[in-house]
């Protein structure tokens, strides 16, 4: 996919794609201060999620990245770190070698988590929804964008999230002076990489990415240390402080979350996901069932576009094979399964 960087994008007024990258930056939490809310060292997090980002841009190999911070890591998250699959070596590639992984101070062994089972029974229990390896992608029309925030409440609305977490967001830029105004409008889901850094960085390998592209959250596993907030190059993904909307909507704190097929809560009992690191996951429990997203089905622009980037026929890898397409950020190497139209 050819870069867009520099150039005007048609239907973005006066935007290019560098002005939109700063749009993205905009998004992320200030590591620092994120990161000094926490009980975990926040100079460890910082230097670790750097790290992370260079192996999604390929200047550090995963491997050379956990000889760096095997020590590190074990002695700041102890049995958390021990006792669960390093994400290099989780990987169904084999990121690092054997010999190395074998050195480090994590155990070696397959992921085993609920969400994996539960994904995995969900996506085998009917033959007409599951994902017959499909690698899940969005496309968004900027020119069919309008900016009415539809997608942020029908996503909010079907993953029931907690005050402060919305895992669709649509940023936001005005340009130029009365009466002359033009507005940018860009939705920005998870980029569900390719290359995630959120995955890398990850000690305890409670962010995981499913072989059909998407990029999830192991709620039991996570620890909430938040390493993977400031690792993502997008500013994707929320802290789940345990608040609720009960002074608004009675009884709002005792819903449950279907997020990855598990019905969580309720959250007045205090169980996951508080605590954790939440984020989108293209709805994987609408997919598995032959849904679209919340955000895909109530787009009123008929701005969103959902389906298989590895079926050549199909729109959404025809749409992001276009002229039209870039990907934000391209120079981090994340390489997104969302794709954008200028």
């Amino acid at each position: 996919m050819s870069g867009v960087s520099g150039e005007r994008l048609p239907g973005v007024p006066d935007v290019g794609a560098t002005e939109l990258d700063a749009m993205v930056d905009g998004e992320a939490a200030d590591p620092r201060a994120e990161l000094s809310k926490t009980d975990h060292d926040t100079d460890l997090g910082i230097a670790m999620a750097e790290d992370a980002k260079r192996v999604s841009r390929g200047e550090l190999s995963a491997e050379e990245y956990w000889r760096k911070y095997d020590a590190a890591a074990e002695a700041e998250f102890g049995d958390d770190y021990r006792q669960t699959p390093n994400p290099a070596i989780d990987s169904p590639d084999q990121t690092i070698e054997s010999e190395t992984a074998e050195s480090l101070g994590c155990s070696v062994g397959s992921m085993d988590s609920i969400t994996c089972e539960s994904a995995a029974s969900a996506a085998s229990d009917d033959g007409d929804t599951q994902e017959n390896g499909a690698r899940w992608g969005m496309v968004i029309d900027l020119q069919k964008c309008v900016g009415c925030d539809s997608c942020s409440v029908a996503c909010k609305a079907e993953n029931r999230t907690p005050p402060g977490v919305s895992y669709n967001v649509v940023m936001e830029e005005e340009h130029g002076e009365f009466p002359d105004v033009t507005r940018t409008n860009v939705p920005r889901p998870c980029m569900q990489c390719e290359n995630p850094p959120c995955v890398q960085v990850c000690p305890v390998s409670a962010t995981y990415k499913m072989d059909n592209g998407v990029v999830n959250i192991d709620y039991d596993r996570c620890i909430g240390c938040r390493y993977c907030m400031i690792a993502c190059p997008y500013g994707a993904r929320y802290f789940d402080f345990g608040e609720n909307y009960d002074d608004e909507v009675d009884g709002a704190g005792a819903v449950t979350s279907p997020e990855y097929g598990v019905d969580r809560g309720p959250r007045e009992d205090g169980a996951s996901p508080v605590g954790n690191v939440r984020k989108c996951s293209f709805c994987t429990h609408r997919l598995e069932r032959g849904e679209e997203p919340a955000c895909v089905e109530t787009c009123v622009g008929d701005a969103r576009n959902m389906g298989d980037l590895d079926d050549p026929d199909s729109d959404v890898s025809e749409m992001a094979d276009s002229s039209r397409a870039f990907q934000l950020k391209e120079s981090e190497g994340t390489d997104p399964n969302v794709y954008y139209l200028k």
